[in-house]
């Protein structure tokens, strides 16, 4: 885990915060069936930090979730992605 030093510059603080979003998005809202990767179409939305609290995430992580329910129907699928914490709650 990296950790900011006393004074980070503006730079490494949104760095980190990229990070840590990119994080959340790959682990708790959109996980793909591995668990352990996160794909390259999130990253533009985190470009510009401002914008990204107007996201809609909730429909977002809803929507996705949806869609591989549907996929999830199938014989031949072993795994679901998506927020299953999400489901169960």
């Amino acid at each position: 885990m990296l950790t900011l030093s006393g004074e980070p510059t503006s730079q490494q603080l949104a760095a980190h915060c990229r990070a840590y979003i990119l994080g959340m998005i790959g682990g708790v809202l959109m996980p793909n069936k591995s668990r352990n990767r996160v794909h390259l179409m999130y990253l533009p939305l985190l470009v510009d930090l401002d914008r990204a609290d107007r996201y809609s995430w909730g429909s977002t992580c809803l929507t996705y979730s949806y869609k591989e329910m549907c996929r999830a129907i199938y014989p031949t699928s072993k795994k679901m992605e998506g927020c299953i914490v999400l489901l169960e709650s």
